[in-house]
């Protein structure tokens, strides 16, 4: 049985309600010793200040990112353990952003919102099934047989045999299902008010919106500034209970990762939609919209649907450009 209670765990995270239920949750788990960090710079100050055993850290956060750490603290000459497992827990859930953040060397990925199963999964699983690190010319990280398979041993510049060494001090096999169950409560039963960030991350929005109309030319860049806010209030908004917020940050999300480019119909449907999570986070139409939620996300899915099925038809010759004005 697996016990925690000699765990050191580094959480790196922005959003301090977030930041808090992440250390309830880990408590409850039974883990001994957290310490928190609010962006990538502070992290990588912190683990080569106290060296914890594990660290989580969340991917968008100012100064320094998550990604931005990972890669410090697996290739610098300060870092004094790079290969100290590593959890990436962020809001993205595109193949494209797991891909790149194994590629950068983590060893597990928790999307947003998350339970409390999900942590206890990840952990328990580095514990459990301890991997070689390895680095190469372009990766540095866990030696992975789905993705490091086609890596030679000519190309291995240095390996770090598996550690075992959190094995001793939290034995090995299955996490008590009471702990878990202690720590999911934790998460289902917070009462943070989530609205006045929430706010803030629509606003954010909203300024990135006003500033794509403007722009000549919108490139992937203007993209990943509506991106991130959106991917915030997706990764946050369920967890502090406001679930259709969610639900429609995720199908915004979903639909605004797969595209490279932007026209007046994106830009006319992302409109439309932020100003739906305005009326959700302001109060305003908030019964109207709850009580047609269903309704609401499926008109929403059914206009990013018919989008992508015209572009793919332009794309094929199928259609002409002047067709996507019809959506």
């Amino acid at each position: 049985m697996l016990e925690f209670k000699n765990l050191h765990i580094l959480i790196v995270e922005d959003l301090e309600p977030m930041r808090r239920i992440s250390v309830h949750c880990l408590r409850m788990l039974g883990v001994g010793k957290i310490s928190i960090a609010k962006n990538g710079e502070e992290g990588f100050q912190a683990y080569t200040r106290e060296r914890p055993d594990i660290i989580i850290t969340d991917w968008e956060m100012p100064e320094m990112n998550g990604i931005e750490m990972v890669r410090k603290i697996r290739r610098s000459p300060y870092s004094p353990q790079k290969d100290i497992p590593i959890i990436m827990m962020t809001g993205y859930c595109a193949k494209e952003r797991i891909m790149e953040s194994v590629n950068n060397g983590i060893n597990s990925f928790i999307v947003k919102p998350f339970s409390a199963g999900d942590v206890a999964k990840r952990i328990t699983n580095i514990i459990n099934k301890p991997v070689d690190f390895i680095v190469t010319e372009d990766y540095a990280g866990p030696k992975r047989d789905d993705c490091t398979d086609q890596i030679k041993d000519d190309d291995i510049i240095e390996k770090i045999k598996a550690n075992t060494g959190l094995q001793i001090k939290a034995g090995t096999g299955t996490l008590s299902e009471k702990a878990i169950k202690k720590a999911q409560e934790v998460i289902s039963e917070n009462k943070i008010d989530f609205i006045p960030i929430a706010s803030n991350f629509v606003y954010q929005l909203s300024c990135a919106v006003e500033k794509i109309k403007n722009e000549e030319e919108p490139n992937r860049k203007s993209i990943e500034r509506i991106i991130d806010p959106i991917m915030q209030i997706k990764a946050n908004s369920r967890i502090f209970k406001h679930e259709l917020l969610g639900d429609i940050a995720a199908i915004m999300l979903d639909f605004i990762e797969k595209i490279n480019d932007v026209d007046d119909v994106v830009i006319q449907i992302i409109d439309a939609n932020q100003n739906t999570l305005k009326h959700l986070v302001s109060g305003k139409k908030k019964e109207e919209l709850e009580r047609d939620g269903d309704s609401l996300k499926a008109e929403l899915k059914g206009a990013f649907d018919r989008y992508m099925a015209v572009k793919y038809k332009i794309s094929q010759n199928i259609l002409k450009v002047g067709d996507v004005a019809d959506l």
